[in-house]
């Protein structure tokens, strides 16, 4: 088993339009005000300013598949219905966790104290794209070190989503990794802190399932209706 690796993790290029994507909100038909433009604008880059992203990764041996279990060398076993399908014939898997860090919870608390909502919101949503365009970022370098090897990936899947609901995944991704020396914790009901972090896996191996083209995204019952995947990525 390999050690696990730590990295600060790039803060990506995200446009206005990303960033109103992320909101939700859809200009197609009339262009939003210049003043909304100059908020958004204004808090995107404070939202930059404060984001530290830290990427924790460690690859596991598969050693074994149930109904809905995937059994990990001298790690959890994890618990999805989706984890055999996808992840049964891998050689190994990634245990990868990221968060931008505290710092951006910290300034959305202050405006949500003087109940500037709107900032508060734009603010969530700025992290949420950097969140998920980071994590992309870094996962496809992963991906890139093991094709280099000669080696196929399957998608990320990440505990929380319908296809993977239980977050009790979540507390034995972030324990095995131990996030804390990026500084995740848990609460007691196994949501991450910061609030913008994730723990994903992916598989490693030659003989993968054939699911070209398919993310995570197209098991989700979120798909028809999530402003993340208008991004253009798939670990969120």
């Amino acid at each position: 088993m390999t050690e696990a690796k730590v990295s600060e993790g790039m803060v990506p290029e995200v446009t206005i339009q990303e960033l109103f994507t992320a909101q939700g909100a859809d200009y197609s038909r009339r262009a939003p005000r210049q003043e909304m433009v100059d908020l958004n604008l204004r808090l995107l880059a404070e939202a930059k300013r404060l984001i530290r992203p830290a990427v924790i990764w460690q690859e596991v041996q598969v050693i074994g598949v149930g109904e809905e279990e995937l059994y990990l060398e001298n790690a959890p076993t994890l618990r999805g219905r989706l984890l055999p399908r996808v992840l049964g014939s891998a050689d190994s898997v990634i245990l990868f966790a990221m968060t931008i860090g505290g710092l951006l919870d910290q300034l959305i608390k202050e405006y949500m104290d003087r109940s500037q909502t709107l900032e508060a919101f734009i603010l969530d949503s700025a992290g949420s794209a950097v969140m998920a365009k980071s994590a992309t970022l870094m996962m496809r370098e992963i991906e890139g070190l093991y094709k280099a090897k000669h080696l196929k990936t399957t998608f990320s899947l990440g505990p929380g989503h319908s296809y993977w609901k239980g977050l009790e995944d979540v507390r034995s991704i972030i324990n095995f990794l131990k996030g804390e020396r990026i500084g995740i914790s848990l609460t007691s009901s196994n949501l991450m802190l910061p609030k913008k972090s994730l723990a994903m896996v992916m598989g490693i191996g030659n003989n993968l399932p054939d699911f070209r083209g398919k993310t995570h995204c197209d098991f989700c019952h979120l798909q028809g209706n999530c402003t993340m995947k208008n991004l253009d990525v798939n670990n969120c």
